[in-house]
């Protein structure tokens, strides 16, 4: 089973990605927050910083972008395949508003004559195209469309988070829809959503048992070591748990500082991973709420000095 980290705009930057992999490992691939061209024809220095080399690159890393059009798409192609990577995926999934009132994300399923020509135009071979969608923007049923607009391409990988659009991420993920869809279009498609546990994937599994490639966002970022709970890996002892936490957390916080200006600038970035990472300890509720209060960097250092005094949950 391979295991990707979904990739979660805010959350899951280089900076997260380096510590998880330098400190816990066991996901396979990595994908990049997307990238977006901004109405200048450019890149977000942010953005620059997920895949360019002075940041990180690496043979398990994918870039992910956000295209709308055949100028679009031919960036992207040129600007990764420049980079030296060998993979990149079209994010046509993400379901907020601003984005797929634009035309873009999921907003781009209804559509599948554009979304045909837009790879007929701009896509070159230059490297793979992997994709990741929704069943649909309002519809379900819009991706029987869109899979018959993509069987004409060489499309490496067809990753599915089974919602439509307009769900966000209410509900649940329609598994069955999956699992039919993955029955009659063929075996390279992946999972993604709603795998928090290793009782979701056990039940996942026995709805699918030839899946290969699972995807997994938040369920990671609450519980680190559920790629390792899923392949049958060695689990770190409780103890263990604890200081391999605090040096995730602590390379984090030292990179942010050692890049971002003044106080305000890295609790911007550091209190939201909180968000995710209070669900380790057993006291997750008042864990999360003195990182929130923390109004100053010397003030979240005492909250975070509170966090690890905490027992963590057990495993």
């Amino acid at each position: 089973m391979k295991i990707s980290l979904a990739p979660l705009q805010g959350y899951t930057d280089w900076v997260f990605r380096r510590a998880y992999q330098k400190y816990i490992g066991g996901v396979d691939e990595f994908y990049t927050p997307f990238l977006v061209l901004q109405n200048g024809g450019d890149l977000k220095t942010a953005h620059k910083r997920e895949v360019e080399p002075f940041s990180e690159k690496s043979d398990n890393l994918i870039p992910q972008f956000l295209c709308g059009s055949v100028e679009e798409m031919s960036f992207f192609e040129s600007y990764f395949s420049d980079l030296g990577y060998s993979k990149m995926n079209w994010n046509l999934g993400c379901p907020y508003p601003m984005v797929t009132k634009r035309g873009k994300g999921s907003g781009l399923l209804p559509y599948p004559e554009k979304i045909g020509n837009i790879i007929t135009e701009g896509f070159k071979d230059k490297i793979e195209l992997s994709i990741k969608m929704r069943l649909g923007l309002t519809d379900g049923n819009e991706i029987h469309e869109v899979l018959k607009a993509l069987d004409q391409f060489n499309i490496k990988e067809i990753i599915i988070h089974p919602r439509i659009g307009k769900q966000l991420y209410k509900g649940t993920a329609n598994r069955g829809k999956f699992a039919q869809l993955y029955n009659e279009y063929g075996k390279k498609f992946a999972y993604n959503g709603d795998i928090n546990s290793c009782q979701d994937f056990e039940v996942l599994s026995k709805e699918i048992p030839c899946l290969n490639h699972l995807m997994i966002g938040r369920g990671i970022l609450k519980d680190f070591w559920l790629p390792h709970k899923i392949k049958g890996l060695e689990l770190p002892t409780d103890s263990e748990r604890k200081i391999i936490l605090k040096k995730v957390h602590d390379e984090i916080y030292e990179t942010y500082s050692s890049y971002l200006s003044g106080d305000n600038q890295v609790l911007q970035k550091v209190k939201p991973f909180w968000e995710y990472f209070s669900c380790h300890f057993e006291t997750e509720r008042k864990v999360y709420k003195a990182i929130k209060k923390a109004s100053g960097l010397k003030k979240y250092e005492q909250a975070v000095s509170f966090a690890f005094s905490q027992n963590l949950k057990e495993d």
